[in-house]
Order: C-alpha cells, then sequence, then structure tokens
C-alpha cells in the first residue's frame, strides 16, 4: 500500500516543472484546488501525467487521489496491479484510462516487533523523479477525474519493510505504458527500477 507520497523542489527537473505548470493552469479553469508540492494525501488533488485528447503525447491534467467505492464506501487509493482487471471498476481503465503520478518519493510505514510504526521514504537511486503507475476513473460528482496508484510486490531489497510498493515507470517508457496497444500485465512484469529506502 502507498498512502503518502512527496513533491518537493530538490526532486523536480524542468520536465516535471513543466507538467506541473500545465497541470496548474487547467486546475485553474476547473476551480480545483491542486497541491503542487509537499506531501501529498489521499483525497488531495494532484499533477497527474496522462494521454492527451489527441493521444500524440503525453498531458498533465488535475486529478483527485483516491474516491469512496460506489457500493462499498471505501476509500480506494491503491489497486493491485495482479487483479486490477478483475475489478469492474478499473476493467476498462486497464486499456483506456492508464496515468503516470509524478513524485519526489512515497512513504511506507513498518511494524517493529514491538509493534511501533517506523515511517520510510522511498526515492530513486540517482535522485531523479519517480513516476508511479495508477488507473483514473471519472465519478459524476467529482469536478476532476480520480486516480489510483497500481501496486505490486516489493522488490527484494526493500521488503522486510513494506510487502508492497508502487508500480513505478522509468519515464523513458511513460508513452508506451500509456498507451492503450501496450499489454498491461506483460508492461508491469518486465519492469525494475532501482529503489532506495530511508527512514523519514
Amino acid at each position: 500500500m502507498c498512502g503518502r507520497y512527496e513533491i518537493y523542489e530538490e526532486i523536480r527537473d524542468e520536465r516535471l516543472d513543466a507538467f506541473i505548470r500545465q497541470a496548474t493552469h487547467l486546475s485553474a479553469r476547473l476551480c480545483a484546488s491542486m497541491k503542487t508540492s509537499g506531501e501529498i494525501r489521499p483525497t488531495d488533488v494532484a499533477p497527474v501525467l496522462a494521454p492527451s485528447a489527441i493521444r500524440r503525447a503525453v498531458g498533465a491534467f488535475p486529478m483527485q487521489w483516491g474516491f469512496r467505492h460506489p457500493t462499498k464506501g471505501m476509500l480506494v487509493f491503491n489497486t493491485r496491479s495482479e487483479t486490477a482487471d478483475e475489478k469492474d471498476l478499473f476493467c476498462t481503465s486497464i486499456d483506456e484510462r492508464r496515468c503516470l503520478i509524478p513524485a519526489s518519493r512515497y512513504f511506507e510505514w513498518h511494524k517493529t516487533d514491538t509493534g511501533a510504526k517506523e515511517r520510510y521514504a522511498f526515492r530513486a537511486e540517482h535522485g531523479t523523479p519517480l513516476y508511479l503507475a495508477g488507473l483514473y476513473i471519472r465519478m459524476n460528482e467529482q469536478r476532476v477525474p480520480c486516480f489510483s496508484i497500481l501496486t505490486r510486490d516489493a522488490a527484494p531489497n526493500i521488503r522486510a519493510i513494506h510487502p508492497r510498493m508502487p508500480v513505478l515507470v522509468p519515464y523513458d517508457r511513460a508513452e508506451e505504458w500509456l498507451s492503450r496497444d501496450t499489454d498491461f500485465h506483460t508492461f508491469v512484469e518486465q519492469l525494475s527500477l532501482p529503489i532506495l529506502a530511508e527512514r523519514g
């Protein structure tokens, strides 16, 4: 599960800054308050990358992290990549509504032997922005689309901290991930991105 992520100045590049500006412009037009820096929590509106209307380029859009399940009432903000296509909510999003969530780092909590919880921050090995794979849907009552972060089994070097992690997509494969012509499960299974953990 990924319950928090963060965008901060030290890990932002020109490309990410441009995406944030684009999403901010759309957010203002939609009168939707969007967080562009600091810690992002479920129900916050944040910049998200998705195919543009003409499907020839990646665009940035304001989207809300998570939504209330229409029948169960629970907040949905993570989705297991292994079973996403079995869920009624996401069976069409698998091909048609993929997205990428830019982040400087994400957080998980590790339960110690004493029962205490320690927070760990996870970041890219070379100090570059992370791009978390997600799926989005449109809810009738929402001004902006809502997204859920896809998760998978954690990489071996961080599995002792938490058994799950977001699906991380290298930016040079962003358009491939966002294309409906790319097989969902095959793509996810091929991904391997070095990730580092530190307390905090």
